[in-house]
């Protein structure tokens, strides 16, 4: 009988940590942070503790991917090139954004989560939205 009760305890313990680790993370969780997407909307990893998720689509929508704090991007690739409406940041982390490759033209430091970039001033009457080219992420 107490190796019976132990047991339920256990699988009660075992199932509110399930429980509370589902809350923290997306459904779309599942490549460990390690800047790997998939190509499908919301489809990246866990939020890294120290980094930023980028997304197509403000807010937070469409393709996205993240990066973790000292993680470098001279050059976005794809549809992600001049394509990013929502910046979210984690942690104590500072994200450098440029308007051209190779960290170029107009950089800007970001330290809080921007859920539209459409808000977030360029220059000339311009904004963010769209025009991001290269990324540092950095503490």
């Amino acid at each position: 009988m107490k190796k019976l009760a132990l047991f339920i305890l256990i699988l009660a313990f075992a199932g509110s940590t399930v429980s509370v680790y589902a809350q923290q993370y997306d459904q779309g969780d599942h490549d460990g942070g390690n800047r790997q997407y998939y190509g499908q909307p919301n489809d990246y990893g866990p939020h890294p503790r120290d980094g930023a998720c980028f997304s197509t689509t403000a807010p937070f929508r469409g393709h996205s991917f993240c990066m973790q704090a000292g993680e470098r991007n001279p050059d976005l690739q794809g549809h992600f090139r001049n394509n990013i409406s929502s910046i979210r940041v984690f942690g104590n982390t500072r994200v450098s954004i440029f308007n051209d490759n190779n960290y170029s033209n107009g950089g800007r430091d970001v330290w809080r989560t921007v859920s539209d970039l459409r808000h977030l001033s360029f220059r000339d009457g311009h904004t963010w939205n769209n025009r991001i080219s290269s990324i540092i992420v950095s503490y």
